[in-house]
């Protein structure tokens, strides 16, 4: 039997292995087909944020605009927790009312409902109707002038109600405000003496006029007499010439 070098065998494994394709898989976004071409998957472009505003007053719901034209809505709490509180952002006070303006939370929100409470007047909170959830903006009447309230915006759902606080807080739910002063009696006082200088400057101009025209009266009546004597003399003296030249 004829022998087999070492290194002749070795030659023919070595081709023999490299006969058979090796594939090599790097990475799971990478596809590979028969011919060893390497394709990239695209990845889906991110849908757009919805155009919502947590402050603006008859805000549309994130889930209408969602539907409607596939946007992302923020992040919210589910509809198995209570809300979390509103944003008091600007509270506007008259004599006698008080008009508010919040800030949705990050919450499923059904109602809302402002509250308010007399300071020193046996801590009596009084409570308003339900409004929309959709509502950014509200108002308060029947206030006492000079007097400080506390004016909060609560949050419902079917859970419950958002917490409250003691008005101190910079974004909190609730603002410790002061009504201004009856200001009736100094507007009585303006008008009274605005009418009195009407009346004033009226009766000036008044005697005034009155007087020139008087003056020009006198004037012209006596230019009158003058023009008319001159006229009747210069008559006479006329009419006496031609008479002496027939």
């Amino acid at each position: 039997v004829m022998s087999i070098p070492a290194s002749l065998f070795l030659v023919v494994v070595w081709t023999a292995s490299m006969s058979t394709p090796l594939k090599v898989y790097l990475d799971d976004d990478y596809d590979y087909d028969d011919d060893n071409v390497q394709t990239e998957r695209v990845p889906s472009p991110m849908p757009p944020r919805c155009n919502y505003s947590h402050c603006h007053h008859l805000q549309v719901p994130c889930a209408e605009l969602s539907k409607a034209s596939r946007c992302l809505c923020p992040g919210i709490t589910g509809p198995l927790v209570a809300p979390e509180a509103p944003r008091l952002q600007t509270v506007h006070v008259s004599e006698a009312g008080a008009s508010l303006h919040w800030c949705a939370p990050s919450s499923i929100v059904e109602a809302y409902q402002l509250q308010y409470q007399l300071i020193g007047d046996n801590d009596d909170v009084h409570v308003g109707p339900a409004l929309g959830s959709t509502f950014r903006m509200a108002s308060i009447s029947g206030l006492l002038p000079n007097r400080e309230y506390l004016f909060c915006v609560v949050a419902f759902n079917l859970v419950g109600a958002s917490p409250t606080d003691d008005g101190f807080q910079e974004r909190g739910p609730c603002r410790l405000v002061r009504t201004p002063s009856r200001q009736t009696s100094y507007a009585y006082v303006a008008v009274g003496v605005a009418c009195t200088l009407i009346v004033a400057v009226v009766s000036v101009l008044a005697w005034y006029f009155c007087h020139r025209r008087r003056k020009y009266s006198h004037h012209g009546s006596l230019h009158n007499i003058l023009d008319g004597g001159l006229g009747i003399t210069g008559a006479a003296n006329s009419s006496f010439q031609s008479e002496e030249q027939l």
